[in-house]
């Protein structure tokens, strides 16, 4: 009938015409990147340029912006595109044109190691022959004994760390690296049928599983964890045994083929879970030298004062990027040390190979494990940048004089000395997720001032991501001036938030208010904020100096600059040099506004500290008309950043309702804040 409104089978047709759209154009996208991989054949051009692949990404997330799509959805979508057009032209280059091999892991089918081991044939366009050994040693034999040609061993992994076993075979055998491969772990716990955890008294699994879900673990005082050989092995016993008291760790791919119920999802301690798999050999590879490569090495330094810092020095002279090193003890040798060392070259290139040829002169041994293309390089960070001004919005010319000044001369301070400008002329520049904070670049931190719901904190997530945001801000742990106001979610709305961060691909930061607090959240949060209340709480910033996580350190209500700078020396004191300053207003006689924001502060501790700055405009001001010209000023003053508190129905919000944003006035903020001119410390 006309006029009819589609049902819902006609809306799913819809949406698979689309997809079937989608994947057609992944393939033509492929015929052009083979085009292009045949005229790089006649070519010295490297088959990866980071430029281009920055334009490339700026110029769909600028499309997305314009469509109204996650630009996050659309980068993390294009980063794999391009992973792929890379993978493509390597295989090119190497000659690859498909075969068979027959690969030995360790594990059983549907073991993590099985898995990386297919992922990396269908990377090089190979069928495989995959045979699971019980032990690594066993995956190493069969390899040497030629009942294979390439063994898939696990080396590494984010939770747990090296795996030594393999390093041991990697020392002692005559066995070469001529690939690798990364596979997220995503830990499950699964059983015969549906128990609750309370009955369970037994828990297998490999020992690295077991290590990655030590802190659910701990959780389970009634179950023993019992290593197995493998976590697919462990589903396995579990499947077969029938006893509905014991559980195993392993993969869903794993637990579904064994028939088992999966109890729980996500237990691994940390959710970013993932491991590295070098692929080896009986001889080492030859890589084309457009190809982007690593090489890994053994390196027992000469018994000399500086002897290792020589060594790193010739690859960093040479212009090599070392990407993991790691000590393991000298057999035979107490308290002496060898060295495994991965860093980006390729033996095929002559300057990497001068470079080896000099670290075989300051080295007392050195042991080639061969150069191979590149899977697990770290994304690389950028500066947060801002959304281009819409048309016909211009710089604001009464601003421009406060971009244009020069900064004043350095002065030094007795009441602190490492984060004194003094120690370091340099900008210290903080690495979060995958933005820079501090330098160059502007982050934008949002979010509301109370975490509240799922729905509430998922809804400013998505909505402060696509406006422009870096960092998602919610506070669970909330210190209010009365008792009988919301005092926040606590540890369940620390949760809350992490996922709407993990959801939508930004790293969070969140209050914490006691020393007890501290370790906790450092396993969560991706920065630990401490309010103005606590700046002077030593025994917390002894505590934070203690952790691996960054701290932004708000300036307290009546504090000035020299006594903030000080807060700051008591964390960087204790080893943790991550510190973010954030000016947000302090008490005066002004009673028109929650506080009086100063914004000479910023061009202050610029010229005396090496510490990033931001500007929490929000607490500044206390009433919402404020904050965005505030905000831009902040922007012109200097400031590397700011704080904003945006809520999706501030007048509903539980704290801070004056002062928080709307989605609207968020977004009207940021398409102003890209035409105001940061100062020229910027």
């Amino acid at each position: 009938m006309s006029g009819q409104q589609p049902d819902l089978a006609d809306l799913r047709q819809s949406l698979d015409d689309v997809d079937s759209g989608i994947v057609r154009l992944i393939a033509k996208r492929r015929e052009v990147i083979a085009a292009i991989a045949r005229e790089k054949e006649h070519s010295t051009s490297a088959i990866q340029d980071a430029d281009r692949e920055r334009r490339v990404l700026e110029g769909v997330e600028a499309i997305a912006a314009e469509l109204g799509v996650s630009a996050s959805l659309v980068r993390r979508i294009f980063r794999e595109l391009i992973s792929d057009s890379v993978a493509q032209q390597a295989r090119h280059l190497d000659g690859d044109t498909g075969g068979r091999a027959r690969v030995a892991f360790q594990g059983a089918a549907h073991a993590y190691s099985d898995a990386a081991a297919r992922k990396y044939l269908a990377g090089r366009g190979l069928e495989g022959e995959l045979t699971g050994y019980r032990t690594f040693r066993e995956a190493a034999d069969a390899l040497l004994a030629g009942d294979a040609d390439l063994a898939v061993l696990p080396i590494e992994n984010t939770t747990a760390g090296s795996i030594n076993e393999v390093y041991a075979l990697l020392r002692s055998r005559e066995l070469f690296i001529v690939g690798e491969e990364t596979w997220k772990v995503d830990h499950c716990l699964a059983a015969s049928t549906d128990v609750p955890l309370s009955s369970l008294h037994r828990i297998l699994s490999h020992p690295q599983g077991l290590e990655q879900c030590a802190q659910f673990l701990q959780a389970l005082p009634n179950a023993v964890p019992t290593t197995y050989f493998d976590t697919a092995g462990a589903m396995q016993a579990v499947a077969s045994g029938g006893d509905p008291g014991t559980a195993a760790i392993g993969s869903p791919e794993a637990a579904a083929a064994n028939g088992l119920v999966v109890l729980r999802h996500n237990i691994a301690d940390i959710q970013d879970n993932y491991t590295r798999f070098v692929v080896l050999g009986t001889a080492p590879a030859a890589v084309d030298v457009r190809i982007p490569c690593k090489t890994s090495l053994i390196l027992v330094t000469r018994h000399e004062e500086g002897a290792l810092l020589r060594c790193l020095e010739v690859l960093s002279g040479s212009g090599h990027s070392m990407t993991k090193l790691e000590s393991r003890p000298r057999p035979g040798r107490p308290w002496e040390y060898m060295f495994f060392l991965d860093f980006e070259g390729n033996t095929a290139n002559p300057t990497t190979a001068a470079a080896l040829d000099e670290l075989r002169s300051a080295a007392l041994y050195i042991k080639v494990l061969g150069s191979y293309p590149a899977k697990a390089l770290r994304d690389p960070a950028r500066p947060g940048s801002l959304p281009g001004p819409q048309a016909g919005e211009s710089p604001a010319d009464t601003l421009e004089a406060v971009a244009a000044a020069r900064p004043p001369a350095v002065r030094r301070s007795r009441q602190y000395k490492l984060v004194d400008r003094a120690a370091r002329q340099a900008d210290t520049i903080i690495r979060v997720g995958d933005v820079l904070i501090g330098g160059e670049g502007f982050v934008v931190m949002a979010g509301p001032c109370s975490v509240e719901s799922s729905e509430q904190i998922n809804a400013t997530a998505r909505f402060v991501r696509d406006h422009g945001a870096h960092v998602l801000r919610g506070g669970v742990f909330k210190p209010r001036t009365s008792p009988y106001a919301f005092q926040g979610l606590g540890w369940e709305g620390l949760d809350l938030l992490v996922e709407a961060g993990r959801q939508a691909g930004l790293p969070v930061v969140t209050e914490v208010m006691a020393v007890d607090q501290v370790q906790r959240m450092a396993k969560a949060a991706d920065i630990l904020q401490v309010g103005a209340r606590n700046m002077q709480n030593f025994d917390l910033l002894r505590e934070l100096g203690k952790v691996d996580r960054p701290v932004l350190l708000k300036r307290g209500l009546s504090s000035t600059i020299e006594e903030w700078l000080a807060a700051a020396e008591y964390v960087v004191a204790q080893g943790n040099q991550q510190v973010i300053l954030c000016e947000r207003g302090i008490r005066t006689f002004e009673s028109a506004t929650r506080n009086t924001l100063d914004l000479s502060a910023v061009v202050v501790v610029r010229e005396r500290s090496h510490l990033p700055i931001i500007v929490d405009p929000s607490h500044g001001t206390g009433f919402r008309p404020y904050v965005a010209p505030m905000a831009w000023a902040a922007r012109a003053a200097g400031a590397q950043g700011l704080l904003i508190e945006v809520h999706p129905a501030p007048e509903e919000a539980l704290s801070d309702a004056d002062q928080s944003l709307s989605p609207p006035e968020f977004a009207a903020l940021m398409r102003r804040l890209a035409s105001i001119p940061g100062s020229a410390a910027d």
